[in-house]
């Protein structure tokens, strides 16, 4: 198999596995409950942690391959990523689970940081689209098939089947990983800065729970102060060094890069709580069975999964950043129109939102991808990828943060229930129209790229 065909397909199995692993543990939770008598704070932390595992080291991994080694990076990450999630499945207690979730995430930034650097390395530009949207459909099918397939193997094996599935294309995307024959240290004999991914660290981490506890005004505004501080410490010290995590030159003279990263986290911001929402609105609303819900919901990720390669193939020949802006545009029209569904909208018509968001995630995620990736020197690679997934990872905290703060002044802290339906309706139609402005914000962020390289 050639060179460029082995990197692309270790990267698309390892790009499914990692966003499975998200959506999929989802719907094993009130089995893991049960199995290992566990409380509601912990089994929040079996999803959390992983996420905030991924996000935390993400850059840090990213400015370690470039000094180790990216293939070497993602060669490791592929292994520590398998045999931690074999480990996950023979779990004895929740707090093994929790360790060993974070140990996975851990394994899933090794991946993150590296796979899309080492493709974007070695497919040249005209032809980097096509395999940037073969990445994206990967992510996209791993996301959309986690909770149908998790939910499936839960009811008929147990929910450690769901961590048994993962086992054999993580074998296979290590076996591809090891045939890839180059390696990239654009970094090599440069020092690391600990003292930066520390503060680093404590940025990510105060500033995520700090957007999801924004419901607590007191607790989630005392941590985003935190994660300013952090912050502020972070630029003053990779200003300061030779070799810091993070050269903020991309950002202050790359304009193309900063403006495509904004629009990678405004995007998740406005989109990210749609599953969440309509979660609730078609089995507490409707009345649907989560099965029926599951079904409905699919239809967004499942049309992102078919036409992401197709949109990532289209880039390769038109103006990349052009369709990105298009793609928000319509994701910013399918928000506006979620805005408008009641207790009476037909199943069909949110049907069709759905796939008109699916299809602007699609004209976006990969051809935003390739416009990141290549705005960027090929040294800043992994730099640029781990930035981006942290991009992805800020805008899914902030849409939920924007969801929790208006059940909190809506709903009172009470749960969704068929009592309070009139103020569901009413919080979802507030998220969707400030998400759907969140997406025009968007639009012209992009365009502001349109025509630049």
């Amino acid at each position: 198999m050639h060179n460029r065909s082995v990197a692309l397909a270790a990267t698309a199995v390892a790009s499914f596995l990692v966003p499975f692993m998200m959506s999929a543990v989802g719907i094993t939770l009130p089995a893991i409950q049960t199995a290992l008598s566990a409380t509601a704070v912990e089994l929040s932390w079996v999803a959390g942690g992983y996420m905030l595992a991924l996000s935390v080291i993400l850059l840090p991994i990213g400015r370690l391959a470039d000094i180790w080694g990216r293939r070497r990076t993602f060669v490791w990450g592929t292994a520590w990523f398998t045999v931690s999630t074999l480990l996950v499945s023979l779990s004895w207690s929740i707090e093994a689970l929790l360790v060993l979730r974070v140990l996975q995430g851990v394994g899933a930034a090794m991946i993150n940081s590296t796979g899309i650097a080492i493709v974007t390395a070695i497919y040249p530009p005209k032809e980097r689209g096509r395999a940037m949207g073969i990445i994206v459909g990967c992510v996209y099918a791993g996301l959309s098939v986690g909770p149908l397939l998790g939910g499936l193997l839960t009811d008929w094996a147990g929910w450690r089947a769901v961590f048994y599935l993962c086992l054999a294309p993580g074998v296979l995307a290590w076996i591809l990983a090891c045939r890839i024959d180059n390696e990239w240290r654009p970094a090599r004999g440069q020092s690391f800065d600990l003292l930066g991914a520390l503060l680093y660290g404590v940025f990510v981490i105060a500033c995520v729970k700090g957007l999801t506890g924004l419901a607590r005004p007191g607790i989630g505004i005392s941590l985003l102060l935190v994660s300013a501080v952090a912050l502020l410490l972070f630029v003053r010290r990779s200003c300061s060094i030779e070799h810091p995590v993070l050269f903020l030159g991309l950002f202050t003279s790359n304009r193309v890069f900063t403006l495509s990263s904004v629009a990678t986290m405004i995007n998740y911001a406005g989109t990210f709580a749609v599953g969440f929402l309509l979660s609730l609105y078609l089995q507490v609303v409707k009345g649907f069975a989560p099965v029926h819900a599951g079904l409905i919901l699919v239809i967004q990720p499942a049309v992102q999964a078919l036409l992401s390669p197709l949109a990532g193939v289209l880039s390769d020949r038109f103006n990349a950043a052009a369709m990105a802006t298009l793609g928000m545009a319509l994701c910013g029209a399918g928000l506006l129109g979620l805005g408008y569904i009641d207790a009476d909208s037909e199943v069909w018509v949110i049907g069709g939102l759905l796939a008109l968001m699916g299809l602007g995630f699609a004209l976006f995620a990969s051809p935003n991808m390739s416009v990141i990736m290549g705005s960027v020197a090929p040294k800043d690679y992994s730099i640029a990828s781990s930035l981006v997934a942290t991009m992805r990872t800020f805008g899914m905290s902030l849409s939920m943060g924007i969801a929790t703060v208006v059940f909190g002044f809506l709903l009172h802290g009470r749960q969704v229930s068929p009592e309070n339906i009139p103020q569901f309706l009413a919080s979802m139609r507030i998220i969707f129209d400030v998400c759907a402005g969140l997406c025009v914000a968007g639009v012209f962020c992009s365009l502001g790229r349109v025509g630049r390289r």
